[in-house]
Order: C-alpha cells, then sequence, then structure tokens
C-alpha cells in the first residue's frame, strides 16, 4: 500500500472515529442540504450541464485528481466536467459515508462514482471525497478528491 493511500486510510479512520452517536437537529438539517447538494450534482451531470455541477464548488475549491499535485480554483474541474458533459457522459454519486461536524462548519461526504462515456471508451468505478463547507447560497465543495478503480480482471 502507498504511502499516498495509508494517508488517506487514516484520514477517512480519523473523520469515522470522531463521528457523534447522536444527531443533533443542525446536524440533520445539514445532513439533508448535503444529500440535495449530491442529487443537484447528479441532476446537472444527467442534464449534461458542467455549469451546473461547477456551481456547487467554491470558486477556491482543492482539487485532487489521481497522480497529480493538488490545485486550487475551478480551472481543472472545469476542464474535466466540460469534457464529460461534450461528450454526453453518464456520471452519478451515490454517498457511502456523510459526516457533519458538531459545530456545523464542515462537512465530509465520501461516495461512489459511476462513469460512462461511450465516445471516450470509458466505463469505471470509483471514489470521491468532498470536504464541504457552508456557503453563500448553502453547502458547497471546499476541497475534491477522486480516484478510478482498476478494472477487475
Amino acid at each position: 500500500m502507498s504511502f499516498k493511500s495509508r494517508t488517506i486510510g487514516l484520514l477517512i479512520a480519523l473523520v469515522l472515529s470522531v463521528a457523534p452517536l447522536a444527531v443533533s437537529a443542525d446536524q440533520e438539517g445539514a445532513i439533508t442540504a448535503l444529500k440535495g447538494l449530491n442529487d443537484r450534482f447528479n441532476e446537472a451531470a444527467s442534464n449534461h450541464d458542467a455549469a451546473g455541477i461547477l456551481s456547487l464548488y467554491a470558486d477556491d475549491t482543492v482539487w485532487i485528481a489521481p497522480g497529480k499535485p493538488a490545485v486550487k480554483g475551478l480551472e481543472e474541474p472545469r476542464k474535466l466536467f466540460e469534457f464529460v458533459t461534450s461528450n454526453k457522459g453518464d456520471v452519478s454519486h451515490s454517498i457511502d459515508t456523510l459526516f457533519v461536524s458538531d459545530d456545523g462548519t464542515l462537512a465530509v461526504m465520501i461516495g461512489s462514482v459511476d462513469a460512462k462515456i461511450e465516445s471516450a471508451g470509458m466505463d469505471a468505478t470509483g471514489t470521491f471525497l468532498y470536504v464541504l463547507r457552508p456557503g453563500d447560497e448553502g453547502w458547497e465543495v471546499a476541497a475534491d478528491m477522486w480516484h478510478q478503480h482498476e478494472e477487475q480482471r
């Protein structure tokens, strides 16, 4: 297992280990809003709407793509989402784990992604990890880290 994989695994374990056993009313409201954000992602992706997907992201989002250094801003996510939507890609997210801090200032969403772009010969699954924060228009993605699973042989 690589250092990066171990580090990510430890981060996820830490986040999950501090998750409260009981959920407050504020956290319940945040959970509902965050599930709505995921629904809006899926709707925009289904409509091949790159701008709609990008509207869920903070302007200073930290983008962590496989095999590349982290970058800040929307340039890299814009490139990916415009490629996917212009090629009529079929992309959807499902939530596997959702954590909201006690004070409601931070959330972590971990989930599965299915992506199929027939024109590019792509049919893949992967994992995404969002760090989210409240913004002027509701929750926004402050960091997005993702990877594509290796094909099973």
